[in-house]
């Protein structure tokens, strides 16, 4: 009886074996490139809507009268920043850096080799000139929107 007991166990042990072989080759790839994705959308999801509060404040403000300063609570991911403004256009020009894993996802807005994506958002903001200054990579605090008396807009983080 001894005998079987152990090859009993011995089967045991092999069967964990092989379903520990089967984790670390097919399932822990899976859950990785999972939590990648995860990552990716909710960065790029977080950063599009700190964007569109942002365009939304700024055409809120320049289309009312006069002048002033106002802070706005914005907030960017760890790997999202604000590049430039540009007046002549109306955008607000943005980066998203997106983790490495293949397969790369088919947006036009990102390059495959460095792994960044650049956006851009429409502000409506009339015949106002504006500026912002570089923010980010990750921001978390008030950026401070500045109207002049002439109308122009700057976006500053202080």
């Amino acid at each position: 009886m001894k005998n079987i007991k152990g090859q009993i166990a011995i089967e045991y042990i092999i069967l964990i074996s092989i379903l520990l072989l089967f984790f670390q080759a097919i399932i822990y790839p899976n859950i990785v490139f999972s939590e990648n994705i995860v990552g990716d959308i909710y960065n790029i999801t977080q950063t599009k809507q700190s964007i569109d509060k942002l365009g939304d404040d700024l055409a809120s403000f320049a289309s009312s009268p006069g002048y002033g300063k106002r802070l706005v609570y914005f907030y960017l991911p760890d790997n999202a920043k604000i590049i430039s403004c540009n007046s002549a256009t109306k955008t607000i020009e943005y980066q998203i850096s997106i983790s490495s894993q293949n397969p790369k996802p088919n947006i036009s807005e990102c390059d495959s080799a460095t792994n960044v994506c650049t956006f851009e958002k429409f502000v409506s903001i009339g015949d106002v000139s504006f500026t912002c200054d570089e923010v980010g990579p990750g921001f978390n605090n008030y950026l401070v929107v500045d109207k002049t008396i002439n109308g122009d807009i700057d976006v500053s983080s202080r």
